[in-house]
């Protein structure tokens, strides 16, 4: 763990062995915030708070601060000051001192990192405490698979006695030792059964590091017998040759107390050549620890764990003729990459007494063959003796694996992809067929669950339209069913489209009859004039239709009456919105009594009218009794109102590609040609007079919305507010 605490700008520095006193000047302002501080450890100080303090204090801290997450994940990074603003915080709403609340935080970190999964890395790090505090840095380096930008402390051991060792700690954040004391505590007591005594005995800060030294007081009683065994291994050295030394450590480097390089293994020949004569600094930079190089602090620090890197990329030191690596790859294969080309070494710095020099035992650090690319070395130059090869080939392995589980589930999720896009297709023609049957918002009432009875509703003024077809049994009788079909998907195409453009809803259609209302489910006020719009338009759309037995022209009638209904979804297998009332049947009287090719209204709907729809009132004692007792009228025309064109309509309904598959079906009703003859000669006649129309004053704006469907606009008629078409048999289609 790294430990991102700030100091104030003139940081004092005590050494208490001496009693003095210095201060160190500390200017941090100019430095911008990173976002370099992983989550672990804002993650720890808030469930401390919370597990310690309460829930309530950690609100209060979380408040006050604006910090908008209960949790940190922590593999997320975040900026420096982060954790500094938080322990400020948390110092001031628990009122208590930084030592008694920075100990506490780190003895619950390794609580923490047991629940995590480092538990058993902690236990299995050393036998005794002191080969802990030994190999703590190792475990750092291992750390850093997991959290590459960590900010790694480095740890020391100075000095080491039966009772005691002087630890000192380094690190690049600075920060309270209080923190550090918490965790080393609780590491001792519950991993090692150590009751631990810790001292800070000085604090200083040399450039960028922070460097405090501990002594930690406990029964290091296994000191004594590594004291005792490296007595016993003292022995008549044994012969053995130098370059046997070089060759078993391919990697390894001996230099002089002047840092002067003497020898290197044979594989940092191959890519360093000319270090050999000059200083191991002009090659290489001390990476950790955290100590000055030099010959002599190396010397004090053997028990540690070293890690160089070359102080340039590696193919810019000067690669031998005998080195392949620059001519073998480019650095196309490195494009849109960010690789650090720079060679990394860790190893053992053991001091030869015989040589009176420092021997660098170490080993790349390399996971993946791909960086072998630009250093120029090859498998066969690791060593054999260590894991570096294993570790090397089995990463890459694992990375080929992956890459292969990746393309693998790319290819199942592109599988489900398309199953989820064909999913929606068909979600969405189900749709479509439901709104056939059931307006839109009803639908969506029922599927958040509200029951039938509920979407019952009372309307009450509402306008409705039945129409029938004049003599349609007799005209059934002339004809092959799939031909009454053909005929009436020819009519009711038309019609559904007409129901769209005049935003009305059509109810239901029981063979030639076509009931259709305005006014619910959606409440208009308007109503009555769209329905009597939409029967002008249905009247234009039946004079274009043909008894496909005689060719001679189809004929209508059409009843419209205003009044109050029930509406509602009837039915649980095919539940369909039906209308009840009196008025419902009224509409059905007032369509049965109209004459062909006449549009017959009640008085209700007539005094929804406004003036320029012409009405004249029809005189029948005997119709005026079977409608109700009221008034009636014929609806004639509309004033500035043009004939819809006849081969406009002709254009709205199914061509022959899309009328439904039937063996010998006949003729569809339709005249096949728009300008080939009438034998009524009514749609010819009403295509001159719209023409004289259009030479005087050009189409309405309704026209020209039917014209721009006759141009190839695809129309569905579910789109539209309300829906009044069949989803199949090129209803719901308009080219």
């Amino acid at each position: 763990a790294s430990f991102p605490f700030s100091v104030p700008s003139h940081y004092i520095v005590r050494d208490w062995s001496k009693n003095k006193e210095a201060i160190h000047e500390s200017d941090n302002s100019s430095i911008p915030p990173k976002h370099n501080m992983y989550g672990l450890l804002l993650q720890n100080m808030a469930e401390y708070i919370i597990k310690v303090y309460g829930d309530k204090q950690w609100q209060e801290i979380k408040t006050s601060l604006k910090i908008d997450r209960n949790e940190f994940a922590t593999g997320d990074t975040f900026p420096e000051g982060q954790l500094i603003k938080m322990g400020k915080k948390a110092l001031q709403v628990l009122q208590i001192k930084d030592e008694e609340f920075y100990e506490g935080m780190g003895v619950y970190f390794i609580e923490l990192t047991r629940n995590l999964g480092y538990g058993v890395f902690l236990q299995n790090l050393g036998r005794y405490i002191r080969d802990f505090l030994l190999n703590l840095d190792n475990f750092h380096d291992y750390l850093k698979f997991t959290f590459p930008r960590m900010k790694a402390p480095s740890f020391f051991v100075e000095d080491e006695t039966e009772k005691s060792i002087k630890l000192q700690y380094r690190s690049k954040r600075r920060g309270f030792h209080y923190y550090v004391q918490g965790q080393i505590k609780e590491i001792s007591k519950k991993y090692f059964g150590h009751r631990m005594d810790i001292q800070l005995k000085k604090q200083e800060v040399v450039f960028d590091t922070v460097i405090c030294t501990f002594d930690l007081f406990f029964d290091n009683s296994p000191y004594s017998e590594w004291i005792q065994t490296g007595v016993e291994r003292k022995e008549s050295s044994l012969p053995i040759r130098a370059a046997m030394i070089f060759e078993m450590f391919p990697f390894c480097i001996l230099f002089q107390k002047d840092l002067t390089v003497t020898c290197m293994g044979v594989a940092l020949q191959q890519v360093i050549p000319g270090i050999v004569g000059k200083r191991i600094t002009s090659y290489f930079e001390l990476v950790k620890p955290l100590i000055e190089f030099k010959f002599d602090t190396i010397q004090t620090r053997t028990n540690n764990m070293f890690e160089l890197a070359t102080s340039e990329e590696i193919d810019k030191l000067g690669k031998s003729a005998k080195s392949s690596g620059s001519g073998r790859f480019t650095d196309e294969i490195f494009l849109g990459e960010d690789v650090d080309k720079t060679l990394h070494i860790k190893g053992q710095m053991i001091f030869i007494q015989e040589w009176q020099q420092m021997l660098f035992l170490a080993c790349p650090m390399m996971n993946a063959l791909n960086n072998l690319v630009w250093t120029g070395l090859f498998v066969n130059d690791l060593s054999m003796h260590d894991y570096s090869r294993d570790i090397m080939l089995a990463t890459s392995q694992e990375q080929i694996e992956m890459r292969m589980a990746l393309n693998a589930a790319e290819v199942k999720a592109n599988a489900l992809n398309t199953q989820l896009k064909k999913l929606d297709e068909i979600q969405q023609k189900t749709d479509e067929l439901l709104y056939q049957m059931i307006p839109k918002s009803i639908a969506d009432r029922l599927r958040k669950g509200e029951d039938t009875m509920s979407t019952c509703e009372v309307f009450s003024s509402v306008t409705m339209l039945f129409s029938d077809i004049v003599g349609f049994t007799t005209i059934c009788s002339r004809l092959e069913p799939a031909q009454v079909v053909v005929f009436l998907n020819n009519l009711y195409t038309l019609f559904d489209f007409l129901v769209d453009q005049n935003s009305v809803y059509k109810v239901e259609t029981i063979g030639d009859a076509y009931l259709i209302v305005s006014g619910c489910p959606v409440k208009s006020t308007n109503h009555a004039l769209k329905i009597c719009d939409m029967a002008f338009d249905m009247m234009d759309g039946i004079a274009v239709m043909k008894d496909p037995g005689t060719g001679q022209a189809v004929e209508m009638r059409i009843g419209c009456h205003t009044g109050s209904v029930v509406a509602g979804i009837v039915g649980l297998k095919m539940p369909r919105y039906c209308l009840f009332g009196l008025n419902v049947a009224l509409t059905e009287k007032l369509e049965s009594n109209s004459k062909p090719m006449r549009i017959h209204i009640s008085q209700p709907c007539k005094d929804l009218l406004p003036p320029q729809y012409r009405t004249e009132l029809r005189e029948d004692p005997e119709v005026t009794q079977k409608v109700g007792g009221m008034n009636s009228y014929f609806l004639t025309t509309k004033d500035g109102r043009k004939t819809l064109k006849a081969d406009v309509l002709k254009a709205l309904m199914p061509t022959d590609a899309e009328l439904p598959k039937l063996e010998g079906h006949g003729q569809s009703g339709v005249e096949p040609n728009a300008q080939g003859d009438n034998p009524d000669g009514a749609a010819d006649n009403g295509g001159e007079e719209d023409a004289g129309d259009d030479e005087d004053s050009g189409m309405d704006d309704r026209e020209s919305l039917f014209a721009a469907g006759f141009e190839g606009r695809r129309v569905s008629t579910a789109q539209g507010p309300y829906c009044g078409g069949f989803q199949n048999s090129g209803v719901c289609t308009i080219v």
